[in-house]
């Protein structure tokens, strides 16, 4: 198994390879989880643990580092092994920034580092039986902020909305990376439609 670190290089960023090492070690108990306990709701509870122990290390996070360089927000690789399993990223917005209802078909844990990430989950109201055609309500709700971590299965929906004073840095941890996501669904709540996207070009 190989793993491929982050490619992160910013000068001035002395905590480089102590955050390179704790992202590993994070990342070796989390595929532990996972190798012996499956994907389930209680196996993302352990995964969640470890992520808000990392997240609560935000020294290891700066916002001057890890600051958005798109108006659509920028994605930083933290880390990815070599069959693409097990990505962890530091994601960051700009204040105000709101996604679309989407799921990821893999199981993911978001913890919070900097700002607030208010989350809607949904639930599918329709019957599923026209391709393209899809609606959604919101089930309930709850805002990453540090300190907190939600945990998605990959069947799981959801929407992200950033609060209106930044900066916003979050820690996504996903069981595959999002270049290899083909099938990801994004809903237009107005229209009662969905659609297949594809991965985000805003990941360094």
């Amino acid at each position: 198994m190989t793993v491929q670190a982050g490619t992160i290089s910013i000068v001035g960023d002395p905590r480089r390879a102590e955050r390179e090492h704790a992202v590993a070690e994070a990342i070796g108990k989390i595929r532990r989880i996972e190798q012996a306990r499956g994907v389930n709701r209680a196996a993302l509870d352990e995964i969640r643990m470890v992520m808000l122990a990392l997240a609560a290390r935000r020294e290891l996070f700066p916002p001057e580092v890890f600051a958005p360089v798109d108006p659509k927000g920028t994605i930083y690789r933290l880390s990815e092994d070599g069959d693409h399993r097990f990505a962890m990223y530091a994601s960051c917005s700009e204040p105000g920034r709101s996604t679309p209802p989407h799921d990821h078909t893999t199981w993911a844990v978001i913890a919070g580092v900097h700002g607030e990430e208010h989350n809607k989950f949904y639930r599918r109201t329709d019957d599923r039986s026209v391709p393209g055609q899809g609606t959604v309500a919101v089930d309930h709700e709850f805002t990453v902020r540090p300190g907190t971590a939600v945990t998605l299965m990959p069947e799981d929906i959801h929407s992200i909305h950033l609060g209106p004073t930044g900066p916003h840095v979050n820690l996504h941890m996903y069981g595959l990376s999002l270049e290899h996501l083909p099938n990801r669904v994004a809903y237009d709540t107005a229209k009662g439609t969905y659609k297949v996207f594809p991965a985000s070009p805003h990941i360094r």
